[in-house]
Formats: structure tokens, C-alpha cells, sequence
């Protein structure tokens, strides 16, 4: 898979993780720190835990691009029985055509990005409630092979791999966030809300 394309996701789901983070009030709004990026104003967790979690999450996922085994991502805030409350869906897809000329300097991507993070502020209000304690999870859905080969990799031992059964769920409303091409793959965002 393209270098430059797992070095941008991988950084855009960062920022995804941490804006979904503050705007669903999982944790209080003072331990996020304020940063610019795509040109907007993005929130960052100060909380070495939370932020150890991200960042081996974030291991995963570009050790499954590097692969091209990672079909989505799910970013799941959960109440406090671990049941999600809303899930933050990314659907990666190769595009069987792909103009290398066609956004070189990645300026509709990083306005794709820009209009990504914007959507979630102006969602928010669907997705926030007043429950206590919530917390978040983060699925990959990629193949058995991956997982194992991930499950013995040294570098991603200390970050707990588990096997969930494929099921249906079903969701009150689905709220499309943002589709966009990036160096000959499409990313499609949108909401579960149950």
C-alpha cells in the first residue's frame, strides 16, 4: 500500500479518535488541549492512558494498511456497560483507478480532512447525551491472518487483540459524514447512532 497514503490516514484517524473524543464528552473538556490542523482547530487528550491506547490502536491500523487488509475501522463511544452509544465508521476501499497527477499536492484530501472535522462538530449534538461514564472502543475489521500475524508481532504484544463474532446490529440513524478519495483509495465516514 502507498506510503504516503498510510502516513496520512494514519494521522487523520488520530485526529479523528481525539475530535470524537471531545465533541462526544466522553472525557471532560479540560483535558484536551487545543492544536490547528487542516487549517480548524482540533482537540488532543492530555491523558498519557487514553493516549497510549490511541497510539497502539494506531500501530494496529497502519500494520493492517501496510497489509491492505483493513476494510473498516469502527470508533465506538460506549456507555458505561460497554454498549455502543454511537459508532464512528471509516470504510477503506482500493480504487481500481487511480491518476497519479490527479491531486499531487493533496489539497482537495487535506480539504477533505478540513470538511471531515468540521462534520463532527456540527454532529455532535446527534450523537452527545447524558450519560454517565462513557468510554470508547475501537474495532478493526481486517482477516485472520492479519490478526495472528499481529497477535505475535513483538512491537504490538502489550495491545490486546479479541475475536468478535460477525453480527448484525441494528441502529436508529445513520449519518453520512464525508466520503473522499486519497491516493487511490476511498474513505467513507459516517455515523451508527442507536
Amino acid at each position: 500500500m502507498d506510503n504516503c497514503f498510510i502516513d496520512i490516514t494514519v494521522e487523520f484517524l488520530a485526529i479523528a479518535f481525539h475530535n470524537i473524543l471531545y465533541y462526544g464528552s466522553v472525557y471532560p473538556r479540560n483535558v484536551f488541549d487545543t492544536r490547528r490542523k487542516y487549517s480548524v482547530i482540533v482537540y488532543r487528550c492530555k491523558h498519557p492512558e487514553v493516549n497510549q491506547y490511541i497510539d497502539l490502536c494506531l500501530k494496529s491500523v497502519e500494520e493492517c494498511l501496510k497489509s491492505g487488509t483493513l476494510r473498516r475501522l469502527e470508533f465506538a463511544v460506549t456507555d458505561d456497560e460497554y454498549i455502543p452509544i454511537a459508532k464512528f465508521v471509516f470504510d477503506f476501499d482500493k480504487n481500481s483507478t487511480y491518476d497519479e497527477n490527479s491531486d499531487a499536492y493533496l489539497v482537495q484530501a487535506e480539504q477533505n480532512l478540513r470538511a471531515f472535522c468540521l462534520n463532527i462538530n456540527t454532529l455532535s449534538s446527534k450523537f452527545q447525551n447524558n450519560i454517565e461514564n462513557k468510554s470508547f472502543t475501537i474495532f478493526l475489521h481486517t482477516n485472520e491472518s492479519t490478526a495472528v500475524s499481529m497477535g505475535i508481532n513483538p512491537d504490538l504484544q502489550e495491545f490486546p487483540y479479541v475475536e468478535v463474532e460477525d453480527k448484525t446490529e441494528d441502529c436508529e440513524r445513520i449519518l453520512p459524514l464525508r466520503r473522499f478519495e486519497l491516493r487511490g483509495y476511498s474513505i467513507d465516514t459516517y455515523v451508527k447512532i442507536k
